[in-house]
């Protein structure tokens, strides 16, 4: 009726939302934006109130870019997995996240394992 998603910590402005497994799965998360984008479109949404921060305007669109920084993620862990095959995961993560402050990269390299599983996943897959 208001046009707004209450989205918690699933959707933030100004930072992604750690996927950590065991409790958190990439693919599940990716999926899950895919049906809050069909829930803006169904419900005409266009603001998304999350749990921190300010109000995100254009529903659609914050979706949208959110998803598409997560699959450019994984594209980097994609390339640093096939770059250093026996990598481990402090490999890794200097490769996929070098644009995230090395401080960080502990926190980063929870949702750097998610999107491993996700990649190894669909390899098994395919």
């Amino acid at each position: 009726e208001d046009a707004l998603l209450f989205s918690g910590d699933h959707i933030l402005n100004g930072s992604t939302t750690v996927v950590d497994p065991p409790d958190g799965n990439m693919a599940d998360y990716l999926d899950s934006l895919d049906r809050l984008d069909a829930v803006c479109t169904q419900h005409g949404v266009e603001f998304i109130l999350p749990a921190h921060g300010y109000v995100l305007g254009q529903a659609r669109s914050a979706i949208a870019k959110l998803k598409a920084h997560r699959l450019a993620r994984e594209a980097k862990v994609l390339a640093a997995m096939q770059a250093l095959p026996e990598g481990t995961m402090e490999d890794w993560v200097r490769h996929a996240y070098d644009d995230v402050p090395p401080r960080m990269w502990p926190v980063a390299q929870r949702s750097l394992l998610a999107h491993v599983e996700r990649i190894r996943s669909l390899q098994l897959e395919g």
